[in-house]
This record gives C-alpha cells, structure tokens and sequence, in this order.
C-alpha cells in the first residue's frame, strides 16, 4: 500500500472502526481476531455529531421509541461467544436487546435492523468491543467494596456467598436472606446468592430455598461428606437448583472416585476444579472432562505463571482460618499446592474442556481479575511473536474461535450452569442489555463503559469540572445508573420458584434448567476425555497423552494498564 492508502486507511478506521476483514489486536495480548462480518452498508454509516446523518429524514426516523429504540449502540465490534465477531449495532428498548444488525431510517436506507427513532439514545460505539456482561458465580462478597470492584472490571452478575465479614460459604437462615436481597439492590448488580449446603437433612436447605436463594453450595470447611452430597443433590433435582461443589481436599471421607460415585451422574458445577482452591488432593482435576461434571476454575492460577505456586501458600493459610506458626497447617497448605496440576488447568482450558471462569472473590481470588486472568491465559497459547512485533501481517495467526472459546468462559457458560441464559450470558435479542465496552487497546482489562439493563451504570468518567466530559484524569467510577432507585430497577435478584421472599423494586427471576446441563452443552466447549493425575501430583494427562504448559515470567494485561 502506498503512503497515501495507510493513511486514509488510518483516518476510515478512525471515524469508522474496524470493517469486515481488518485484524484487530486484543490490548497489550498476542490475540489478534479477525471481523468476520460488517452490518452497515459502506459509505452509509450511521453517526452522531456536527455534520453527521443521525437527523431527522436522513438516518434518525419520526417515530417514538415504540417504534424504534430507546438506546442504539453504533458501529461497535460485537464479540460474542454465540453472534461470533462482527461490526453492528445494538438497539435497546425498555432494557432489553431489542434488535442487532444495521442501524437507521428504514424510509431512506435499505435493509435496517435496527430503526433509530428522533428520540432514540445514541452510545458511539466506533473503536469500541461489546461484549455481554461478565458472570462470576464465585464471589464471597466479604466487603461491599467487591460490588464496585466487579462492576468495574466488566462484571454484571455474581453468585455470592456472603453479604459481610463473617465465615458464610452459603448462607441458609430465611431472615439473614432476607437483609441480603435488600443489601444488594444498592448496586445496578444481577446478584444471586447460594444457600449453605451443610446436613444431612433438607431442613436448612427448605430454609433456604424460602429465603430465596440460586443455588447451594458443599464446602470441605463444613463437610463435603456423602449424606451431605446426596442430600443436596437429590433435593436440588427436585427443585431445579443448581449445586457448587468445593471437595474434601483432606480426603476425610472420600476419594475423588468416592465423590463421583456419590454424585452418581447428576449435573454439578465443581469449583476451582484444579484444586489449588481446595478438593481433593493431588487428583481432584480429574473430575474435569465429564459429561455431568460442569467444572470451572478461579482466577490466582490463571494464567499459570512462574510465582503461582508460592503465591498460593500464604493465600491458602490466610483464607481458611489455618495457622502460619503450625507446622500441620503450613504442610497442609503445601499439599494443595501442585505446579503440574495448574500447568495442565491452563491446557485444559485451551483444549476446550474446561468451560468456566470465575474469581473466588475474597476467597482466594481477585474479583477485578476474571476477564483480565481469562485472556492473559487465552494470550499464553497464541503466537508471542506479535509481542514482540516481528510477525509481518501476512503471517499473522487468527485467534477468533480461540477468543470466543475465552469470552464464553466468563459470559455465556456460568450462565448455562446456573440457569441464567434466560435473562443475561450473550448478546441475544431478548436478553437484558447488559454490555460492556471495551476499547481495542484495553480488552478486558479497562472497560470504557458499563452498560447495565440499557443505562450506562459504570464507566470511565473525567474531570466533573472541566469543559468537556473525556478531560483528564480519567477515572472508572459509577454513572448515573448506579444513583437512586435506578440502581434497584437494573439488577435482578436470581432466586428459585419456591422462593417466599417479597422485595419492594427489584425483579426477582427464577433460575431454570440447572439439573439438566451438561458439559456437552458448554458453548464452543464440550470436549470429554479422561484426566489422570499421578500420586505425586507431578504428571497430569488427558486420554493418556500428557498435558502441561509453561510458566509464564511477565502477563499480559496488567503492567501496561495498571500501576
């Protein structure tokens, strides 16, 4: 290309975005997509501004918002785990996805999809990546803190386990429940949270299921034993509620063969399945690549690096209430602490048997991290040469099936495993609007803006008392979204049809379809195989093949982005 071409080329991506073709780097990563599709008509695009055509007869149509949007998204690069990678627009009516595709004045341009009314709300989406909100279904929300944490990462949906400073993992009295629903309506947050799974009878699980709880949740700190497992499981089946299962990492009573012979097929989300986060010890990674087993993984190990290890000791001790000056409670700590087990975790993910991310927030995990440790470890696998910048163009490796493969770790798949896809997980028409922007050069590290049921919520916003909105410094901090009883009106409260509890604004929605998931319905995941791990914990494979990876010495996305 000539000098001349480079540079309109430069100044169309500019004012345009990306187009059907182009190659799009993800942040500082060595993930390089390609757009598969462009739904605007070129030369047509629809755009806001002085001298632009969204006006009255040219691209805006006189009609209401019945008849057209409330809010349109233009001219983003959607990257959605279902839709794939492509340039369109997003309309939202009454807070819902309400069409995607090409965006204007059906009376004076072919084909619209999405009809932009005179009064029609426009976000700029040019520069920008949408993908749906991020779903954490590992939270212990210790401090409130971690809401805003979460919403400014790219989070819109946590399954909790706490609402306050105090040992929860689930939480099971009704009246308790109770003041936690209400707690969290302060936040433009979907939250749902887990009862504790902790008997071997149903009462406290009847208690819970009253106080309005998404889930249940077994935890070795309590029992994971089998009266406790079965109990769980078979009352779960009857209500359609799902069951988060954290192993007995002292194998007290069971093995992990025991544990999956307890479970007995039925569908359970396993947590930090890896085992670092507790489980059984050195083997609980085999209970990945089953067809029951829906496992998930939290964010210290990801992406597996050279400090993850030592990292994780002082993590461990700290995190369940163990003693550093005991020798029993160091070796203990040690035990669960496998370099081979992470190396193979990162692989397994790669390959498509792991489906899930999550953060175990507070519990052992970062709640701003998941998006971020999500796409370092998708970077990990890709061609490292493009961080250096000696790959030339025409060599470049496309990443898409391999991104989009990551975005449903964090978006689509804990959707499907907690019964939300009904409401949120993609960017569906019908689904609430809860998107995120990212620019190109800060995917899923640093969110532009953070659109939650229709209404930005939470996003970059600058100096309140300068001239212009974008004046330095800017900061990630709520929007108006977040004030009032707007932010009650946003989120939904993801409970189950049994639930007894009455909030005065905010919509609760009724999990569904938890029993019959399996791994094989994972989006662009699904793969099953056998992983065995050696007594040592030293060697990990998968269909007698061995997996590793290799530790990395720097990550991406996190020094060029933060201090």
């Amino acid at each position: 290309m000539s000098p001349l071409e480079i540079e309109q080329m430069q100044q169309d991506i500019a004012v345009h975005g990306a187009r059907k073709g182009d190659f799009v780097r993800l942040g500082d990563t060595a993930l390089v997509v390609r757009v598969e599709a462009d739904d605007r008509e070129l030369g047509n695009e629809v755009q806001i501004g002085f001298g632009k055509n969204l006006r009255d007869g040219i691209g805006m149509r006189s009609v209401s918002s019945s008849e057209s949007c409330d809010v349109v998204v233009t001219n983003v690069l959607i990257i959605d785990a279902l839709l794939g990678i492509r340039v369109s627009s997003i309309g939202i009516r009454a807070g819902r996805i309400h069409a995607i595709g090409r965006a204007g004045n059906p009376d004076t341009m072919d084909n619209i999809d999405v009809v932009v009314g005179s009064g029609s709300v426009i976000i700029p989406g040019e520069g920008l990546i949408a993908t749906a909100g991020g779903i954490d279904t590992h939270v212990h929300a210790m401090t409130p803190r971690v809401c805003d944490a979460a919403l400014a990462s790219g989070v819109t949906t946590i399954i909790a386990q706490e609402f306050g400073p105090f040992w929860g993992v689930g939480v099971s009295s009704k009246w308790a429940l109770e003041q936690a629903h209400n707690m969290y309506g302060a936040w433009p947050l979907n939250v749902g949270i887990l009862g504790r799974a902790a008997g071997s009878t149903t009462s406290p699980l009847q208690e819970a299921l009253a106080g309005g709880v998404c889930g249940f949740k077994i935890h070795e700190d309590t029992g994971a034993h089998p009266r406790t497992i079965d109990t769980t499981l078979n009352f779960a089946d009857e209500h359609d509620i799902a069951v988060a299962l954290h192993t007995d990492g002292l194998n007290e009573m069971l093995s992990v063969a025991d544990t999956i012979d307890v479970i007995a097929g039925r569908a359970v989300h396993a947590f930090h399945v890896e085992g670092c986060g507790g489980g059984h010890s050195p083997d609980v990674l085999t209970m990945a690549g089953r067809e029951n087993i829906l496992a998930s993984s939290t964010n210290p190990t990801l992406a597996y690096g050279i400090n993850a290890a030592d990292e994780h000791v002082a993590m461990i001790i700290s995190a369940h209430g163990m003693n550093p000056e005991l020798p029993s409670d160091v070796q203990m700590a040690r035990n669960r602490v496998r370099n081979a087990t992470m190396a193979a975790e990162n692989r397994l993910h790669d390959m498509g048997v792991i489906p899930v991310t999550s953060s175990d927030a507070l519990g052992m995990g970062r709640v701003d991290d998941t998006w971020r440790k999500t796409f370092a470890m998708a970077s990990m696998f890709s061609d490292r040469a493009i961080l250096d910048g000696s790959v030339a163009a025409s060599e470049v490796i496309v990443e898409n099936e391999r991104v989009l493969r990551h975005v449903a770790k964090i978006t689509i798949n804990p959707a499907l495993v907690h019964g939300l896809s009904h409401e949120v997980g993609a960017i569906k028409v019908g689904l609430m609007a809860d998107i995120v922007l990212w620019p190109y050069s800060s995917f899923a590290s640093k969110p532009n803006m953070i659109i939650k049921n229709g209404l930005p919520a939470w996003g970059v916003v600058g100096d309140p008392g300068a001239t212009v909105a974008n004046a330095q410094p800017l900061v990630i901090g709520p929007q108006f979204g977040a004030f009032g009883v707007t932010a009650e009106d946003l989120g939904v409260h993801f409970t189950n049809s049994d639930s007894e509890v009455s909030l005065s604004r905010r919509r609760s929605v009724s999990v569904r379809n938890t029993r019959t998931i399996r791994s094989s319905d994972m989006i662009r995941h699904g793969i099953l195989g056998e992983i065995d791990v050696d007594p040592s914990g030293h060697v990990v494979t998968f269909n007698g093949q061995h997996i590793t990876s290799d530790p990395q010495n720097a990550a991406t996305l996190t020094r060029t982005y933060l201090i």
